[in-house]
Order: structure tokens, then sequence, then C-alpha cells
């Protein structure tokens, strides 16, 4: 659960790189309906109406960071408006019915302030998800769920992709991996990060956090599956399209890996999954 902290003051957040969006394609209607979901959102904090504002954000995002309106009170209204605050938002990236804004709380008045002001400022992403024309909001970087269910086998394993989590600053899978062998497969060691990573139209490389996973959940027994969850170091543009993973160096045997790790001639599998 991503909760905010001191770094997500305005003065110290971490901004990526691409520009906020100067040649939106938003109509003015657009415009004005997506303005006012936020500030119908922001109304409700600064009330606290908390039921209100927690019917606003979609089930994703309930499921993936507030599961319930107590955690929501929490980790973000708690957080965040401890007093009333006013807003600037910064249309951030569009695609389809996705709109991301940057969006500056800030402590006291925007016209007094200029929307600079000091350390109680919060700076987050707020993405409004339009669908049949209701609006609903994920909140605190968090920019939406994608089904995949896309896969690859061979005579050794079955690597599923189910879904994909996006957020500003990295992307997670949900992955199903299955071995149909009779020995332990080690799907990594750990030893070279890269040999698992995104691979975009460009070609560019998108390297897993590997290192985050326990090894234990690498470990998938004979005959059986197991699912995790892969971390991708991805900041979010909404112009980029992943077309593969790449997962390479799968040990095909554990117990001889354990017995030599450092032996160049243990069997090993590359796998591609398309997107």
């Amino acid at each position: 659960m991503t909760n905010f902290t001191n770094s997500m003051q305005a003065q110290d957040v971490t901004k990526p790189n691409n520009p906020v969006i100067t040649d939106s394609k938003l109509n003015e209607k657009e415009v004005e309906d997506n303005s006012q979901i936020i500030k119908t959102f922001v109304e409700y904090c600064n009330e606290n109406k908390l039921q209100e504002a927690y019917n606003i954000l979609t089930n994703d995002c309930k499921e993936q960071l507030y599961s319930t309106i107590d955690i929501f009170k929490q980790n973000y209204i708690n957080q965040i408006f401890k007093t009333k605050k006013s807003y600037k938002l910064e249309l951030w990236a569009e695609s389809n019915n996705y709109y991301t804004y940057r969006i500056t709380y800030i402590a006291g008045n925007v016209l007094q302030t200029g929307g600079y002001d000091t350390e109680n400022n919060y700076i987050d992403y707020i993405t409004i998800v339009k669908n049949d024309n209701e609006f609903k909001l994920n909140l605190n970087q968090f920019i939406k769920k994608e089904n995949i269910n896309k896969k690859n086998e061979n005579d050794y394993i079955n690597i599923t992709i189910n879904n994909r989590l996006i957020y500003l600053n990295y992307e997670t899978y949900n992955i199903t991996i299955e071995n149909k062998t009779n020995n332990t497969i080690l799907l990594n060691d750990k030893k070279a990060l890269r040999s698992m990573y995104l691979l975009d139209r460009n070609d560019v490389q998108y390297i897993s956090m590997i290192n985050e996973i326990p090894a234990s959940m690498l470990t998938i027994t004979p005959k059986s599956n197991t699912t995790i969850n892969l971390k991708f170091n991805k900041i979010y543009n909404a112009d980029v399209r992943i077309t593969s993973m790449k997962i390479n160096d799968i040990y095909l045997n554990k117990e001889e890996y354990d017995l030599n790790p450092n032996n160049e001639n243990l069997e090993k599998i590359n796998i591609t999954i398309n997107l």
C-alpha cells in the first residue's frame, strides 16, 4: 500500500520527465467535465464527506489502495486534508478515456499563494476514468489496471500475464508460472537483474525490480504453478506501447543450481511473452 510521506510534499516531489500536455485534444465540454469531477471530489474531502468522496473512486483504486473507507481516511484524507485545501490542476497525460492530472493541493487560497506555497502543499497525480459518461477517480499516482491474459509456453514452462497495474513511476505485472517438469525450476537467481525486462516498440528496455521479490517465490516446484507480481522500472507515458516481456536465464533444475550456482553449463531457457 502506498502512503503519503514527506517526500510527497510539493517542494520535494520527484517529477517525471515528460512535460505537461500543451496540445491537448480535449474539447471545451471535456475540460469542463474533468474539472468538475475533481472539484466535487476536493469539496467532499474538505467537508469531510468521506463516503461521498470514497464513492468517486474506481473499484480498482479501492482494491489496490483503499480497500475500506477507514484506510482511505487514514492514508489520504488525514495526510492531505488536515486543513482545507484549494488546488491547482495541470493535465499530464491523456489516453482514450483516461486523463491524468497533476494536482497541487494548496494550503490557503490559491489566489493569495499563487499555488506555490510552502511545505504544507502536496502533489498527487489523479486519473479520471470515463466510462459511459460516468466519471471515477484513481488517486495516489495509480493510473489504471489493464487485463492482459497473454501467455507463452514450451515443454518446460507455461507463463501467463494476467494483468498489469500502471502507476506514475512503475508498472506491476501479475503473472502465473506453471512448471510442467519433474524438476524444481528457478525463475531467476537475482544475479543479473537485466535478465528480466519489458520491451517497447522502439526496443527500449524497462528492467524488473526482481530484487524486491523473496527468493522463495521464484522457486516453482515440480508439476505446480505459482502467481507473483513483477515490478518494472517504467515511468508512465501514454504514448509508449509495451510489446513484450522477456524472461531470460530460467534454471530448469534448481537442485543442480544449488550444488554449483557458478556452473556455466547448467541448463537454462529464455521465454518471451508478446503483449
